[in-house]
């Protein structure tokens, strides 16, 4: 079995044969290669070869959104993602985020609509990593929007794939920044989604007004606002219709609207926990891990990005039971005695003889590194109750 095609990371060396292998004019050739590339990105963090090569990856990814088969198109989407979310907040990113915004309406044309829940998917984390601010959070919430308010009427799982993405980026805007005027079809639209017969599309539905009540200002949301005396009596009363629209097996969903409900939940990633306690943050953390599935423990462990996203710093373990966390910078630095009269000699046997003491020290810090890299990948993470 190749091993390109499990979880363990191949070489840089092997990694650029799959990325040459997207310039073949067979199609065959090029799936092949995007099914390993999204395998590799998606269980290790290959942040190196994305900066020096995420020109070449996007490029050849938006070749094969434009010309590629119906199983590229959708494996390109979802290594576009990754590629991305490995780069992690930057100029780059932001790079990738304006070219895709600028191709996202030819992905959504009636003859690619099988592709919208993968297109819908890579924008949310395209956005999320590459926007530079809510104004370029809340350009991609409208095309969202604009989307799920045609005329037409979409398969459920679209819908469900669009409430979903629309819900992460609204979960990554300051409640200040919010749009007064973008967002009053909100509710309403969110209620009417209620009344579909549908378990995904209900779920969605029930988490975005739930993270429209973690984020108050009820007014930016609904055009009905004036109906109502205070807030708080418009909040009873959309928990009241929410409460109307469902039935059955559905009702406790309801439930998660009400100010005590406890979301609370904690994962365990090697010796550290994270808790999550706001509904912004946990749907940040289940997008995520849905995103990058198998995955998710090692970009979690690796991955810079998802670290200052989420307050993470990694831990390990020693032989000796300490925990110990890894220096930002370490070098080799030793004193030495030489006399002037040996002193240009001697420099050459410093720097550059294997068997200097500056060779050696170097040789001990690249072990070092490889130890600790080592002892991250042996970390666990118990996070079953994000399913």
């Amino acid at each position: 079995m190749d091993d390109a095609s499990n979880s363990i990371a191949i070489s840089k060396k092997k990694l650029h044969t799959y990325l040459e292998e997207l310039f073949k004019k067979k199609s065959s050739v090029r799936e092949n290669a995007l099914k390993i590339l999204v395998k590799q990105f998606q269980t290790n963090v290959h942040y190196e070869f994305v900066e020096n090569n995420f020109v070449t990856l996007i490029h050849r990814c938006q070749n094969c959104l434009k010309r590629g088969s119906a199983l590229e198109i959708d494996l390109a989407l979802q290594l576009i993602g990754l590629v991305v979310l490995t780069l992690g907040a930057g100029d780059n990113a932001h790079e990738v985020y304006e070219e895709f915004l600028v191709l996202v309406p030819q992905l959504l044309i009636k003859s690619k609509l099988s592709h919208a829940i993968k297109v819908f998917e890579c924008l949310s984390i395209v956005t999320s990593v590459g926007a530079t601010d809510f104004v370029d959070t809340e350009r991609s919430m409208e095309i969202i929007w604009q989307f799920l308010n045609q005329e037409t009427k979409h398969p459920s799982s679209v819908a469900a794939g669009a409430i979903s993405g629309w819900v992460l980026l609204l979960s990554g805007i300051h409640p200040w920044n919010v749009s007064p005027k973008k967002w009053k079809e909100s509710i309403p639209f969110l209620l009417k989604q209620l009344e579909e017969d549908d378990e995904h599309v209900h779920v969605a539905s029930i988490e975005a007004l739930a993270l429209i009540f973690e984020i108050g200002s009820l007014e930016k949301f609904s055009n009905q606002a004036e109906e109502y005396a205070s807030m708080k009596d418009m909040k009873y009363g959309i928990m009241e219709n929410v409460k109307r629209v469902c039935n059955g097996t559905k009702q406790d969903t309801s439930k998660i609207l009400e100010d005590d409900y406890d979301k609370t939940i904690t994962l365990t990633l090697g010796r550290t926990s994270l808790t999550f306690s706001t509904w912004s943050k946990l749907k940040q953390i289940s997008y995520i891990r849905k995103f990058l599935g198998n995955g998710f423990k090692n970009h979690m462990m690796e991955n810079e990005h998802l670290h200052n996203v989420f307050h993470f710093a990694p831990a390990t373990k020693c032989s000796d039971d300490l925990e110990l966390y890894i220096p930002e910078f370490e070098e080799v630095v030793f004193r030495v005695f030489v006399p002037e009269v040996r002193r240009e000699n001697c420099a050459r046997r410093i720097h550059k003889s294997h068997n200097s003491l500056l060779s050696k020290g170097r040789t001990k810090l690249r072990k070092k590194y490889r130890s600790l890299a080592e002892e991250t990948k042996a970390g666990h993470i118990a996070d079953e109750e994000l399913d």
